[in-house]
């Protein structure tokens, strides 16, 4: 099954300027599905933004700790129906989560109504009660396509021109028809949320009635990069980690030359190397037909994660290691293999006095890296 990635696009503002927002928002990936929790805090302010990152940070604890989704949504409910007044650090707070197949599932308390944007139309979402001990709490499943996006929103939101222009705020409704005008000329979901704020503070005039935070979620392709380095410990699984590579659906990286030369003849392919690099400072590349880039290993690799966070002077590295870190800076999903063969140049005091780390310690580190970056990571050694 195609990797379905989830793209996030959250704008949000305080009810006052310099003051923190009321509303958190959390965003989690894994193998299986992507995680999004969005919390409102009672009132505005530093005692809002404490009780929303309450909330937040006792889901996630729950969700990681091993607690179904809805186990975790009704243990913060069971917390938030006795805490319902200024005293207390009461937040509003939703749940969602999208997997592989576009499965969707949102949990709700206390929280305005989501919307389904399409290419075509804009629709509330539609949701089943729950019974909670005290507040309204609602249950939501559906199916998302890739070409489909659900907006998020808190009250600052449909309250928006309480009083003004609206008698009850804008209301759900009234972001429901905002964005169906907008469906019929080509909707770019990299400006709805933005959209819908400015909307918002347009109804709100000079004055600010809460917090605002609108949270687009939407789902595409998304871009798989494997990158294999380093022969397996056991040289009699040559074969079913080359099997395995040889039938990954991600874009195909290979970093170590004996790997490549493993791969290739699994595959009954020849290796090839450049022969005129473009760069002094990088080993050359290697090619192998089937494979995307085939580079050198430990070097290349340390050479990646000291440059991974850099972003204009990549554009003009045309070395192995510049276009190994443009690949993986535009990846949603890495897959690392690595191989814990023993390599004896490693232990070698060239390499040490250079920095240059075995591949079983820099690979982590750069996946680290990565997911700081908003990557989906998985590091598998073999």
């Amino acid at each position: 099954m195609p990797y379905f990635h989830i793209d996030t696009e959250a704008y949000q503002e305080s009810k006052r300027i310099g003051a923190p927002c009321g509303d958190t928002f959390l965003v989690r990936r894994s193998v299986y599905h992507t995680t999004i929790i969005l919390a409102d805090g009672i009132g505005s302010g530093i005692k809002a933004h404490i009780a929303s990152q309450m909330s937040v940070s006792r889901l996630a604890q729950l969700l990681e700790g091993g607690a179904s989704l809805r186990d975790a949504f009704f243990n913060v409910v069971g917390t938030m129906s006795k805490w319902r007044d200024h005293t207390m650090p009461f937040s509003a707070f939703l749940l969602m989560r999208v997997l592989n197949d576009g499965t969707t599932t949102i949990l709700s308390y206390e929280m305005p109504a989501s919307l389904l944007i399409s290419r075509r139309e804009v629709n509330v979402i539609g949701a089943d009660p729950l019974v909670v001990p005290a507040g309204i709490a609602s249950e939501s499943h559906f199916h998302l396509l890739p070409s489909e996006g659900v907006l998020l929103i808190s009250d600052g939101i449909v309250q928006a021109g309480m009083g003004k222009n609206f008698h009850l705020g804008w209301g759900v409704e009234g972001v429901e028809t905002f964005l169906s005008s907008c469906v019929g000329k080509d909707i770019d979901f990299h400006r709805v949320a933005q959209g819908v704020i400015e909307q918002a503070n347009y109804h709100d005039g000079a004055h600010s009635g809460d917090d605002k935070t609108v949270l687009l979620v939407h789902g595409r392709a998304g871009l798989v990069v494997d990158v294999l380095t380093g022969p397996p410990a056991d040289s009699g699984r040559d074969g079913v980690v080359a099997d395995g590579f040889w039938a990954a659906k991600g874009f195909k990286v290979i970093c170590g030359a004996t790997t490549a030369d493993i791969m290739a003849r699994y595959a009954g392919r020849k290796v090839e190397v450049e022969q005129k690099p473009v760069s002094f400072s990088t080993p050359p590349r290697y090619f192998i037909q089937g494979v995307d880039m085939v580079t050198e290993g430990a070097i290349t690799l340390m050479q990646a994660y000291n440059i991974i966070e850099e972003e204009g002077i990549i554009a003009k590295d045309r070395s192995a290691a510049g276009d190994l870190v443009s690949l993986l800076q535009h990846a949603d999903f890495v897959r690392f293999t690595v191989g814990l063969a023993r390599n004896p140049a490693n232990s070698d005091i060239v390499y040490r006095k250079q920095g240059i780390l075995p591949r079983d310690k820099i690979v982590p580190l750069l996946a680290q890296k990565l997911e700081r970056m908003g990557k989906l990571v998985t590091v598998t050694f073999v």
